[in-house]
């Protein structure tokens, strides 16, 4: 009896001989088929995991309004969400605070505000008290350098002999039960399109780590396709440039 995977035939001595590696493979399988139904996700879906994946279009935007207004999130609980009767949250932000906003779902837009210490917030923001900001389609290469930090992922983003382009080297992790740590690696020379990088762009492999990086003020939105390390890794997310000391 014969086994095909990726290509290749086993034998049964040989699938016996290498049964650890295929149950991993195919838990493996199984986590890109599940991660991959975030496109099937609701419309009115807004949060944190999703949120560096489910577009493709970041944009920097203001708070609007009088000083020390508060502006809610809201939900996406449910199917009436965010419009709909009880789907204001208790969290908000206040006129002059900034935001990242990706997709828009009737008269909102979903947003992510990071504060300077502390975690994300991201939810339904009314359209209405957003000012769009025109982001920097040609940013200076000190924008790019540095370290970028999102919880204990790095990236880090030096000059390249190639001129115009920047080596980009990363690590993630992903900790489960116990000692039980799931690692990933960037490692790649490449020029930017205007305020996007694109790592693996080129890579046909069916398994490639392809990662996105959009430049946006001081922020790093980052999201990669999940391939990009051990079980559960992802470098998605946005990052801050880690301060100098």
């Amino acid at each position: 009896m014969k086994f095909v995977l990726n290509s290749g035939e086993f034998t049964m001595t040989q699938f016996i001989r290498n049964f650890v590696f295929l149950l991993t493979f195919t838990v493996f399988i199984l986590t890109i088929q599940v991660s991959a139904q975030l496109e099937g996700n609701p419309d009115n879906f807004c949060r944190n995991g999703a949120f560096p994946r489910e577009s493709k279009d970041f944009r920097l935007a203001r708070i609007t309004g009088k000083k020390g207004d508060r502006v809610y999130f809201y939900g996406d609980e449910r199917e009436d969400c965010p419009g709909g009767k009880d789907c204001r949250l208790k969290s908000y932000v206040i006129a002059g605070d900034e935001v990242i906003v990706s997709r828009t779902f009737g008269d909102y837009a979903c947003g992510w505000f990071q504060p300077v210490k502390g975690a994300e917030t991201v939810g339904w923001i009314k359209s209405e008290n957003l000012e769009i900001l025109e982001p920097n389609r040609n940013p200076s290469v000190g924008n790019w350098l540095g370290e970028w930090r999102f919880y204990d992922n790095s990236v880090e983003i030096t000059t390249s002999k190639t001129r115009g382009s920047f080596v980009v080297t990363g690590n993630a992790t992903w900790k489960g039960l116990g000692d039980n740590v799931h690692v990933g690696e960037l490692d790649e020379s490449v020029k930017p399109v205007e305020n996007l990088l694109k790592l693996g762009e080129n890579d046909n492999e069916e398994y490639a780590c392809k990662v996105s990086m959009w430049l946006l003020g001081k922020y790093l939105v980052v999201s990669d396709n999940l391939r990009c390390g051990g079980l559960n890794v992802t470098f998605s997310g946005v990052y801050q440039k880690k301060l100098k000391k």
